[in-house]
């Protein structure tokens, strides 16, 4: 018996020991390896180069009589619109890792990586830095310059923010097996939209940002702020800044000058009980609609400091731009790589006269869909199609918006348009146009900005 017991402990010693031995192994291979602006250098980087061409355009925005169009993760361009058919630059404000803009009472709001930075545009040409708050936002990385046939080798963030990537060959020392970290072992989920904070899915212009009061009004909105469009990660309500910081957060903050101060955060899929990726803001009457990879949620947002959960309207996994007025919401739904497997592509009319039961009204096929804009007035809905250009349709006929198609552009890929008082202004790959429009849905070419303007 006492050589049993002697025989069980000597066992359980052996398979202890099994159990903690750690096995060491080197493994090299082929990776984007970080290189890093400082912490430092990233805070007294804001300046004007005004020389500075536009190359690859971001997010846009209006506001009184300028143009704003986002140099994406460079800063921002600022063109004077006063006469459409002639628009005019007249700077650019270098902000690193700049995506997301938005603007009120002459302080232009945009992050700059981890940071949110308060810039004085009363003068464009002469811009200050009037305030930062500092790692108010989820840590980025930039899709655009990484290098998706490679693994992305251990990010060190207390060196700073990273700046860029090469390709070289990687040596790790690691324990069983766990080399290369989160960004190794999980580049398909990245690929597929991963937490890369406020950073664009592919580096292409497909975000934009600001107020997102996209319906054509007579007078600038109230309060001193802009107009910008259906794909906002940036939205004001009144003095209250929201910002998608990560897949599954918004951030409220308090903007008054030169401060932008955080006073609530809330997670949308967890409110509705669930999981989603959230992409873009939009708001209509004290209502935010948060578009998701497979959802709408709504809140009520006429205490923008606390904003309350009202309903989920579920669809297909895809990217999910909205706009909305009191009647219905509008939805594109894209699939792809980044954007989850919807079979087909499309524009969704959703009613939302019930904001507690919104319903499916209508799908209309799209090839390609990115981001839209409605006019209320005279009941027009624009849809960015991306490689098929820009859809107008009549939406007064409820469940008949398929078969009242009123005009096309096809000689342009499109991303995102706003419309304000009957002039469009479509963003796409070849830079900025404008439009003059009609009820009729006619539209009349006022001007072009186009790369290297």
């Amino acid at each position: 018996m006492k050589n049993l017991l002697r025989l069980a402990s000597f066992l359980l010693v052996a398979l202890t020991f099994v159990q903690c031995e750690k096995v060491v192994q080197t493994t090299t291979y082929t990776a984007n390896v970080p290189s890093y602006m400082t912490f430092e250098s990233l805070r007294s980087a804001v300046h004007n180069d005004n020389a500075r061409e536009l190359e690859k355009p971001g997010k846009i925005f209006l506001y009184n009589q300028y143009i704003f169009i986002n140099e994406f993760e460079q800063g921002v361009h600022i063109y004077n619109n006063s006469n459409p058919q002639n628009p005019a630059h007249e700077a650019f404000i270098s902000i690193p890792g700049n995506v997301d803009i938005a603007v009120k009472d002459g302080v232009l709001y945009a992050d700059s990586y981890i940071d949110i930075v308060s810039i004085d545009i009363t003068d464009p040409a002469n811009a200050k830095e009037i305030g930062r708050s500092e790692d108010v936002l989820s840590y980025t990385i930039p899709h655009s310059i990484i290098d998706f046939q490679y693994p992305v080798s251990e990010i060190d963030q207390s060196k700073g923010v990273v700046s860029g990537f090469t390709i070289a060959e990687v040596s790790e020392t690691c324990v069983n097996g766990d080399c290369g970290g989160y960004y190794h072992d999980n580049m398909a989920g990245m690929q597929q939209g991963g937490d890369w904070g406020m950073m664009s899915e592919t580096g292409s212009p497909v975000s934009f940002s600001g107020n997102a009061t996209n319906a054509r009004t007579t007078a600038t909105p109230q309060g001193g702020s802009g107009i910008a469009g259906s794909m906002a990660r940036f939205l004001l309500v009144d003095d209250h800044l929201f910002a998608i910081s990560n897949t599954e957060e918004v951030r409220v903050f308090q903007v008054q000058g030169s401060a932008a101060v955080m006073v609530n955060t809330f997670f949308p899929a967890r409110d509705a009980g669930g999981w989603s990726t959230i992409e873009t803001l939009f708001e209509f009457n004290d209502r935010l609609f948060i578009g998701s990879n497979n959802g709408m949620y709504t809140y009520d947002v006429s205490n923008p400091a606390s904003p309350r959960y009202l309903s989920m309207h579920e669809h297909f996994t895809a990217c999910d731009p909205v706009v909305a007025n009191d009647e219905y919401a509008f939805i594109t739904l894209r699939g792809g790589n980044t954007c989850g497997g919807v079979t087909q592509d499309m524009l969704e009319i959703v009613d939302i006269s019930d904001i507690m039961r919104p319903s499916t009204v209508e799908e209309v096929w799209m090839s390609n869909p990115h981001g839209l804009a409605i006019d209320n007035e005279d009941e027009l809905v624009f849809v960015c199609d991306g490689t098929a250009g820009l859809k107008v349709y009549n939406y007064s006929e409820r469940g008949r918006v398929g078969q009242n198609k009123l005009a096309e552009v096809n000689d342009m890929q499109t991303y995102d348009v706003i419309s304000f008082r009957n002039i469009l202004h479509v963003i796409g790959t070849d830079g900025l146009r404008q439009y003059e429009y009609n009820s009729s849905g006619n539209l009349q070419t006022l001007s072009t900005i186009a790369l290297g303007k």
